[in-house]
């Protein structure tokens, strides 16, 4: 009988630590050398197609994440309507 070694598919939730990891030892050319050193050295299988997923979803999450920055980084309407209402009700002129 054959002894078979089968590897587990490689999760999405580990991808980016392990590519962290593989690009501070090795200086991986392209994502099919990125998916043979993953899954050399840390036992499971990992193709091309997981890094190139992991890649959109990382790049979908930072262009999401700036968008919310840039509508959070906008003017604080709420704060300068108490600001006004404030200094108005204490009768001095609003320093900001």
């Amino acid at each position: 009988m054959s002894n078979v070694n089968i590897k587990q598919r490689i999760r999405m939730d580990e991808i980016g630590l392990y590519l962290r990891t593989i690009e501070a030892e090795y200086k991986p050319k392209d994502n099919q050398e990125r998916a043979d050193l993953i899954t050399q050295f840390f036992n499971v299988l990992c193709l091309p197609e997981d890094i190139e997923h992991y890649e959109a979803l990382w790049d979908r999450h930072n262009e999401e994440k700036s968008a919310q920055e840039e509508w959070c980084n906008g003017p604080d309407y709420e704060l300068e309507s108490r600001r006004a209402k404030y200094f108005s009700q204490i009768g001095g002129e609003n320093p900001f």
